[in-house]
């Protein structure tokens, strides 16, 4: 069972996921730390960030310093999504 195709797509989902789940839990630990309590809305945008644009907005946080910089930030993700 663990050689069939359908294993291997489950497996390889599951693992994709906890990746994700991962990233967004880093990152919203960083922006507590950094700012303290986010407004929901900063949260619900953050959430919807693919595992790419997490691991950027970590490395992002090194050089933001202002809630509106990160709202820029989080703005510049969704016109490159669109793109």
């Amino acid at each position: 069972m663990q050689e069939s195709v359908i294993y291997q797509d489950i497996l390889q989902k599951g693992k994709q996921e906890g990746k994700q789940e991962e990233a967004l839990g880093l990152c919203l630990s960083l922006l507590d730390e950094r700012f303290g309590k986010l407004d929901s809305s900063i949260i619900a945008r953050v959430q919807v960030l693919n595992k790419e644009q997490l691991e950027a907005l970590c490395r992002a946080l090194l050089r933001i310093s202002l809630i509106t910089d990160l709202e820029v930030w989080l703005d510049q993700q969704k016109i490159s999504a669109e793109d």
